[in-house]
């Protein structure tokens, strides 16, 4: 079986390496460990390349333009909701009440 850190030295060699060869831009991720624990390679990340889960969904304008309609109006245009209130009625008016007492007790 080989040494007790699973060629962790080995790994540590390799990133030395790599960081030596770097272009302005790049990046290295870190090994990253297995669940078995052994570890992956590191990877070298060219400039400027943005990971596909990182890429923002493209969206049309006609869908941004609906979505900033329907955030700004929650009711459709010229509702008013205090016209289309129905006065309360004297038995909701009775059990309102009824619950206020029950809260204030």
């Amino acid at each position: 079986m080989g040494s007790s850190n699973g060629g962790g030295d080995e790994e540590l060699k390799r990133m030395a390496e790599l960081s030596k060869t770097l272009k302005e831009g790049e990046r290295i991720l870190a090994p990253t460990r297995r669940p078995d624990g052994t570890l992956r390679k590191p990877i070298r990340i060219r400039a400027g390349y943005v990971p596909q889960d990182e890429v923002a969904i493209y969206q049309s304008k006609g869908a941004l333009l609906r979505k900033e309609l329907t955030a700004l109006q929650e009711a459709p245009p010229g509702y008013d909701p205090e016209l289309d209130a129905k006065p309360k009625t004297k038995s909701v008016k009775r059990n309102e009440r009824k619950k206020e007492k029950r809260q204030q007790v």
